[in-house]
């Protein structure tokens, strides 16, 4: 590791507690693979008690922090994640968006609210609305997809971003609610 990512993950960690601040920079060993692995794995089974301070890694403005960081999110697959993941769809890399995406398919149907008042409320970008084409077609069975089909064809148009996309998921969550009753 270089002396800059070690001052960052230093900040990074400074409100950790020691026993877990030592587990998660061992994530940050880009030379040992395998105690990488174990140390993702021993977080993961910490379960949703590390949540809180994964999503503050998140943050972090250092890629390699806040993918590891989105990785044990996106493993633990905890509904309180589901903010922190739609907002990691517009990351910068492309790597963190795939894991968020990842993450929310893995929560499941209960991040397909979020994820449509986030597109329909105008927080659409280019990225999110790639993440959420990807996340519907993995979530929605083929009779929920024909029905919005207008809205994932909207998110995998880029002309139609900001235009129809907000419209379409204000209608798919009217119809996602009506094919549940």
């Amino acid at each position: 590791m270089k002396k800059n990512n070690d001052t960052e993950i230093d900040n990074a960690l400074d409100n950790f507690p020691d026993s877990l601040g030592k587990i998660v920079r061992v994530l940050f060993d880009v030379k040992n693979f395998r105690k990488k692995i174990n140390a993702r794995n021993t977080l993961v089974k910490m379960g949703k008690t590390i949540i809180p301070q994964m999503h503050s890694l998140v943050k972090s403005e250092n890629g390699l922090i806040r993918m590891e960081a989105a990785k044990i999110v996106e493993l633990v697959a905890d509904r309180r994640s589901i903010p922190v993941l739609i907002s990691l769809l517009n990351d910068k890399e492309f790597e963190i968006r795939w894991i968020a995406a990842e993450g929310l398919i893995k929560i499941g149907r209960r991040s397909l609210l979020p994820l449509l008042k986030a597109v329909r409320d105008g927080e659409s970008s280019f990225f999110l609305n790639r993440g959420a084409h990807h996340i519907l077609f993995s979530l929605l069975n083929d009779k929920e997809k024909g029905k919005l089909k207008p809205l994932i064809q909207s998110l995998d148009d880029y002309h139609e971003l900001g235009e129809t996309a907000p419209v379409e998921a204000s209608k798919a969550i009217n119809i996602i609610y009506k094919i549940k009753s």
